[in-house]
Order: structure tokens, then C-alpha cells, then sequence
């Protein structure tokens, strides 16, 4: 595969699974425009691209008036927008069941794992109808599959089933467009999120699934290029599970 010239937008790119992606969307000579509320974050992983074109912008993807700014100044800084991968999404009550959950973190949950996606896809969806092209993968979770389980409860889980749908939703009508819309739906990957969970939680996680192992961020990427690049111009609305089988049917 190969991004050259192409102009990837990634979400919640400073750490964690957006993080890995968008060193694999740099290992294919993309260039890179990178959102997240984390500006040390976005320079820290700038730095480690030296070599590549990477563009980073300090938004908060909850905030719709400055979400379509930041999408305005990339298409000035850019020229056009191939590709997003809306990633950013988790927080502090991802964990919270519902009778933990009042208005404030049940709000909170829905604007940043659902809302969220909603604001930047609108970001680049009318460059992209203007182009008469596009690829939008939006990363969900294996929560939204099962209504939560190991990985994230409540609102959380909710939020990520808002994601499957806003995802087919979107892909009927834009698919005219040439644009393909698309949800990678993750389970357990090793990142600093879960880094933070106690070994023996992350244990009894793996041991639950048909695989026994976590998943890897960048194998993750991998597949989300895959999604985004020519080889995938028959895929479209589609869900595509990486969970090491905890969610198969």
C-alpha cells in the first residue's frame, strides 16, 4: 500500500490505538493531519516523524464549532482530504455501569465516543463529496457488539453501538459519492489504557477469549490502512471485529 500524496486526517492521535495508526499511515508515506486534545502528545509523535509531512492541530473532537475549523485549515494546509480515521474516544467512565452513571458522565461518555464521530465526519464530508472520493473508518469496540462485558459498560458501550450505525447510516448515503464508510470494532489491544489495568485483570481477560492474547495496535493499523486504500474500494459499511473472537456469534 501506498499514501503518498494522499491527505490522512486521524483523530486522537497522541496516544493509545491512534497513536499506533498513525504510525503505520506514516510508514506508508501519508501525509498526516493529526487531531487531539493533547498538543505534548501531537509533538512528541511529530518529532518521531521527522521525515514525513505531519500536521498537528489541538482540538477537542467534543467541540463542533472548532472541529469544523480544524477541518477548514486542513483542506487550506492540504489541498484535500482522502482519508479519516476518527479514533479519539474512551475516557475516564468508560467503565461506569449504568446505575454508577448520572447526567454529567453519561454526557460526557455520548459526546466523546459518539457525538464525536458525527462532528468529524461532517468535518470532511463535504470536501470529499467535492472530490467524488473519500474513505472514513470509524474505530467502535467489541462493547458495542456485546453491551459491554470486559471492555467498557454503560454509556461507553452504548455510545460505540451509536458508532455501528452512524457507520451504516452514513455509508448509504455517501457511497453515490464514491466515498466508502466503515467500522473497525476492537477488543483488548495493549496500549497505555490498558497498560494502566492490573496484570492479573488483563489475564483474566485473555484467558476469556478463543485466542488467548491480546491484540497488537499497529496489526490494527494495518487493517485500517487496508480499509483505506484502493485494495477496498468494494467494502462499505461493514463492521470488521478484531477482538481475538470474544464477540463472535
Amino acid at each position: 500500500m501506498d499514501f503518498c500524496g494522499k491527505s490522512v486526517v486521524i483523530t486522537g492521535a497522541a496516544s493509545g490505538l491512534g497513536r499506533a495508526i498513525t504510525k503505520v499511515f506514516a510508514t506508508y508515506k501519508a501525509e498526516l493531519a493529526l487531531l487531539d486534545i493533547n498538543m505534548e502528545g501531537l509533538r512528541q509523535i511529530k518529532n518521531e516523524l521527522q521525515t514525513q509531512k505531519v500536521l498537528t492541530y489541538e482540538v477537542d473532537v467534543t467541540d463542533y464549532e472548532k472541529v469544523q475549523k480544524a477541518g477548514k485549515r486542513i483542506v487550506s494546509d492540504n489541498g484535500r482530504i482522502d482519508v479519516l480515521v476518527n479514533c479519539a474516544g474512551g475516557g475516564k467512565e468508560f467503565l461506569l455501569g449504568f446505575r454508577e452513571l448520572d447526567e454529567i458522565t453519561w454526557n460526557k461518555q455520548i459526546n466523546l465516543n459518539l457525538n464525536s464521530m458525527f462532528y468529524c465526519c461532517k468535518m470532511v464530508l463535504e470536501q470529499m463529496i467535492k472530490q467524488r472520493s473519500g474513505k472514513i473508518i470509524n474505530v467502535s469496540s467489541v462493547a458495542g457488539l456485546r453491551g459491554g462485558g470486559l471492555l467498557g459498560r454503560g454509556a461507553y458501550a452504548t455510545a460505540k453501538a451509536g458508532v455501528l450505525g452512524l457507520t451504516k447510516a452514513l455509508a448509504r448515503e455517501v457511497g453515490e459519492y464514491g466515498i466508502n464508510v466503515n467500522t473497525v470494532a476492537p477488543g483488548l489491544h495493549l496500549t497505555p489504557l490498558t497498560g494502566d489495568a492490573p496484570a492479573e485483570k488483563i489475564e483474566l481477560i485473555k484467558n476469556q477469549l478463543p485466542l488467548k492474547s491480546c491484540g497488537d495496535p499497529e496489526e490494527l493499523g494495518e487493517l485500517v490502512a487496508f480499509l483505506a486504500s484502493e485494495n477496498a474500494q468494494f467494502i462499505t459499511g461493514a463492521v470488521i471485529t478484531v477482538d481475538g473472537g470474544y464477540a463472535m456469534h
